[in-house]
């Protein structure tokens, strides 16, 4: 054979191989990744911005003016209910509480003496020894005398106030800020703030939700007049989930129509001091009791003039066109509300090779 004929052999066999192979390429089903419907709690989860705030905050102040003998509290420390944390020197209030007592002894005394002369007045009268204006003075003498008792008993309970006000105590369980003042300051009711005790177990986070997503939890039923099913959980700064979830206890009363918002408030177990007020914090705001429903992959849903539909793959790894209607929808699952059974198989990737009725290789995704 000559080389001439020898070339076009081997161009005719390499044709013939390409075609062998082209056809072979061509009858071998395309490979798609397909993925199944599952039964998810699809309760759409909504972020805000949040900020710790305290149950309770009560700012201590002095109701008496005297010299400050004792700071008896670490700032920044915790401290307990009834503890003394400030103390105004007690002398004067001392000698006051003692005076008045004496004034009400010496008060109790002029009482008795005028009481015993109306009692003798009194038998006199039935006797018909004195006159009815004696009696009547006699009886309005000890009238006076019981009300400068009654004086003198309000003068020592007033005189006692003021030297209870030298001991100032937390009114609750928390923590405690910087002090104010020192001792040896001379303190007074103008002197402001001392310090300010907050709540820290339990706490509240408060945040605004839009008008719509308040409208939403109330048709669902998660927010009514007499209990919110709203439950919360917060991520910190750090990125970290707090250990436990809040419930909802606060939904304020108004909109602001600045921003067309609402005040939510969720309580939080604090036992360990985490959360301290004025920290910010991410709200995952969900429902409590939120049903599973269908969902499949949100990129497996596709949408032209007849609606929404899917691409499902049997047993026998054959492609069907199936039309659905969908409800809420996250980040990456869609709810089918009907069209699909839990189970079937969904193309998730490879759309763009597929037609009704074609036969594929499905591979199952692994997320």
């Amino acid at each position: 054979m000559t080389p001439t004929g020898l070339f076009f052999c081997t161009l005719t066999a390499i044709g013939l191989a390409g075609q062998v192979a082209a056809q072979s390429d061509a009858s071998s089903p395309p490979s798609v990744v397909v993925a199944q419907a599952t039964m998810d709690d699809l309760q759409k989860q909504d972020q805000f911005v949040g900020r710790v705030v305290a149950d309770q905050s009560v700012d201590l102040q002095a109701q008496v003016d005297g010299v400050l003998q004792e700071v008896n509290f670490a700032e920044g420390g915790t401290v307990s209910k009834g503890d003394v944390l400030f103390r105004i020197e007690q002398r004067k209030y001392a000698a006051s509480v003692e005076s008045a007592q004496a004034a009400l002894k010496s008060a109790q005394a002029s009482a008795q003496s005028n009481k015993a002369d109306l009692d003798r007045q009194k038998t006199l009268f039935d006797k018909g020894d004195i006159p009815q204006a004696i009696l009547d003075s006699a009886s309005a003498t000890y009238a006076e005398a019981q009300a400068a008792v009654d004086e003198a008993r309000a003068d020592l309970k007033i005189a006692q106030i003021d030297l209870d006000h030298t001991e100032i105590t937390s009114p609750l369980d928390g923590r405690i800020g910087l002090s104010a003042v020192d001792v040896g300051n001379i303190v007074d009711t103008d002197s402001g703030v001392l310090a300010t005790v907050a709540s820290v177990d339990p706490i509240l986070v408060s945040f605004y939700v839009s008008e719509p997503v308040l409208l939403r939890e109330r048709r669902k039923g998660l927010i009514t007049h007499q209990d919110n099913k709203l439950t919360t959980e917060i991520t910190l700064a750090d990125g970290g989930t707090y250990p436990t979830p809040g419930k909802i206890t606060f939904v304020g009363a108004s909109i602001n129509q600045d921003t067309d918002t609402v005040e939510l408030r969720a309580t939080f177990a604090n036992p360990q001091g985490l959360l301290i007020p004025g920290q910010f914090v991410a709200v995952s705001l969900s429902g409590s009791e939120a049903a599973k429903v269908l969902t499949v992959p949100r990129n497996a849903v596709q949408f032209d003039k007849q609606g929404y539909f899917v691409f499902s793959v049997d047993d026998k790894s054959t492609v069907h066109r199936k039309n659905i209607e969908i409800g809420t929808q996250s980040a990456t699952r869609t709810e089918v509300s009907s069209g699909l059974t839990q189970g079937d198989r969904v193309v998730v990737q490879g759309l763009q090779k597929v037609h009704d009725g074609l036969v594929v290789k499905a591979v199952d995704s692994q997320s």
